[in-house]
């Protein structure tokens, strides 16, 4: 009778201790080097800019999350954009490597423009070089690299804690459209410009964190919307992504992993039209990496742990609406592509070139694009949204998030470009002529994230 109910006590505390490392919370984090040789074109422009060093190398980094058996991946690229057929191909390796469901991985980009091309076959391959060996070479090679992030990450899971804050920086980040006294919106009209009256749309200044520690720290998951345009010249460079992830393994160590997404930047850079000073180059970079490092600093003392619970996902795609376009913007579309290589084009007329003759192009294929939300807490998700989204969406998305902290990663999951909000349409320039969705569907797409966002904070 000792022996039953001994035994019968030794099954019930292995029931209990195996129920308790099942709700255990587990995070891991790696980062993989995706540099690829020098000589291949780098992206972020439309032109073909062969790139022949590297400052910096460019990564592949990974956090991986998992509570009660089920697991989310988060990945952060240093490249301008993510391609659709590359996140599909990665999100197969990594559901047969790691087991993660392709809804349960988000993977975006930072948009350094110091980072390589990628084929993507539409017009663009043809102006920036993305059909040459190196670069075709490049983003076939990319999903496996990838794949190995997220599987380093996940066989690094140990207990964890998650906590999150939101900082402050206002300083660095810049609207780039301006209202002008002739009663026009200029795109980046330039340093001192009397005419300029104000700006055309607001920042948005919060600098997300959310912190991942074991027995020792294991990431950082930092969020913040502005273009890494800052390094320029012609060699690779994850512009100030980087510099803030070398600021914070000064901090936390280098074993720390730093993933940077970047939130809704689609018009907002790094200019001050105020500042006659250098605003490019490496050490502007590193200047700017860490003013955004110290407001991290400053948030640090708030960060708040995060009452975690498995993580949960959803994810859908939306067809968004073609702009129409007319014969005349084709025949005139068609003339400035047949100069393109051969005579300087103004960026927005090229810009508007691309957009018509590949809309032409996929005229009869849905613009069809993928949003992402993932939770691990209710006080805290993390949103994808497919291209570089106007600020006013983000905010908007953020304002109506039923989440304390809602962190926005675009240009993921695939890309379309520009997305601005409707009405930045009229006003025109060079986001306005380039996006290849009609008006309203940035609204669209803010409108079903917050669903998903709702949904995901009242599932139990």
């Amino acid at each position: 009778m000792k022996v039953f109910v001994t035994l019968r006590c030794l099954v019930a505390l292995a029931l209990a201790t195996s129920a308790v490392l099942a709700a255990e919370f587990r995070a891991g984090a790696a980062a993989v080097v995706i540099t690829p040789p020098v000589g291949t074109p780098l992206a972020g422009s439309y032109a073909l800019r062969p790139s022949n060093g590297v400052l910096d190398d460019l990564y592949a980094k990974a956090i991986v999350v998992e509570q009660d058996g089920v697991k989310a991946a988060f990945v952060a690229l240093d490249l301008a954009y993510t391609t659709r057929p590359g996140v599909v191909a990665a999100r197969r390796l990594i559901a047969e490597q790691c087991g993660i469901a392709s809804e349960r991985v988000m993977i975006s980009a930072t948009h350094t423009h110091s980072g390589p091309v990628q084929t993507r076959d539409n017009l663009m391959d043809d102006i920036t070089g993305a059909k040459k060996p190196l670069a075709v070479e490049f983003t076939a090679k990319l999903p496996a690299l990838i794949a190995r992030a997220v599987a380093d990450a996940n066989a690094k899971l140990v207990p964890a804690r998650a906590s999150a804050a939101m900082g402050r920086e206002e300083s660095v980040s810049f609207n780039r459209r301006y209202w002008m006294k002739d009663g026009t919106v200029a795109w980046m009209p330039g340093k001192r410009n009397t005419d300029i009256v104000r700006p055309a749309g607001p920042i948005d200044p919060d600098v997300g964190i959310c912190y991942f520690e074991g027995a020792e720290p294991l990431a950082t998951y930092v969020n913040f919307a502005m273009h890494p345009t800052v390094v320029g010249g012609s060699k690779f460079s994850a512009d100030y992504p980087g510099c803030i992830a070398k600021r914070l393994a000064e901090y936390k160590g280098t074993n720390s992993v730093t993933l940077f997404a970047n939130g809704c930047c689609g018009n907002i850079n790094q200019l001050n039209p105020n500042w006659a000073g250098q605003q490019g180059g490496l050490r502007e970079a590193e200047r700017i990496g860490t003013v955004l490092t110290a407001a991290a600093f400053r948030a640090w003392p708030k960060l708040q742990p995060l009452k975690t619970f498995a993580p949960r996902a959803l994810s859908t795609i939306v067809a968004l609406p073609r702009r129409k376009i007319t014969d005349e913007e084709v025949a005139e579309a068609r003339r400035l592509a047949d100069n393109f290589g051969k005579k300087k084009l103004a960026t927005p007329a090229m810009a508007n070139a691309v957009r018509i003759l590949d809309t032409l192009a996929h005229k009869d294929t849905p613009l069809e694009v993928e949003v992402q939300a993932i939770a691990f807490s209710d006080d805290f998700a993390i949103v994808s949204l497919p291209g570089e989204i106007f600020v006013e969406l983000g905010l908007a998305l953020k304002k109506a998030s039923p989440f304390k902290h809602t962190f926005i990663a675009e240009l993921a999951n695939g890309s379309i470009g520009y997305i601005p909000n409707r009405a930045a349409y009229p006003e025109g320039k060079y986001e306005i002529v380039s996006a290849r969705c009609a008006e309203g569907s940035g609204e669209m797409l803010v409108e079903t994230v917050v669903k998903m966002l709702k949904e995901l904070h009242t599932k139990n």
